[in-house]
This record gives structure tokens, C-alpha cells and sequence, in this order.
């Protein structure tokens, strides 16, 4: 168990560690974004890396509308999916 134990430590700091590597890098982005945004560009060359900050679009279903509009139809293509998920609490 004390070996457990140990490799339980070390994945909670290796996980607090890429939580912080992650906020740095959101951090990061959103300096980059703003500095976009004031020069009024959606793309950038700067050096050897090219940046794009631009708008998308994306279709989604309403799937909660469907339901309630067509109980039927949202219930035959419905899928139900199994997974396993890890928690280190």
C-alpha cells in the first residue's frame, strides 16, 4: 500500500504541476490574443511563427429543443456510451 501511496503523491504533484504549466500557457495566449485584437488582426507573422485569432462558426443540434419538440426522433438517435473514469480524490 505504501507503495501506492507514494505513486499517488507523485501523480497529484505531477498533476498540480500541469495545472499551473497550463494557466501559464492560457495566461500566455490571452496576452497574445489581446495584442492581436489591438493591432486589428486576425493573423500574424512574428519571426518564425505564424498566429491566427479568428472567428469560426460550428453547426450544433439543439438537443434540448429536440427533445422536447420530437421526443421520438431524439430517442432513436440517442446513443448510450460506457466508459471507465479515473479520480484521485
Amino acid at each position: 500500500m505504501k507503495n501506492l501511496e507514494e505513486k499517488i503523491r507523485e501523480f497529484r504533484e505531477m498533476k498540480r504541476l500541469a495545472d499551473e504549466a497550463q494557466a501559464a500557457a492560457d495566461s500566455l495566449a490571452d496576452e497574445l490574443k489581446a495584442a492581436m485584437t489591438e493591432a486589428g488582426q486576425e493573423k500574424m507573422v512574428v519571426g518564425e511563427y505564424k498566429l491566427s485569432y479568428a472567428s469560426c462558426n460550428r453547426k450544433d443540434i439543439d438537443k434540448k429543443r429536440l427533445e422536447a419538440d420530437h421526443a421520438d426522433i431524439y430517442a432513436a438517435y440517442t446513443k448510450v456510451t460506457t466508459y471507465r473514469r479515473f479520480q484521485v480524490a
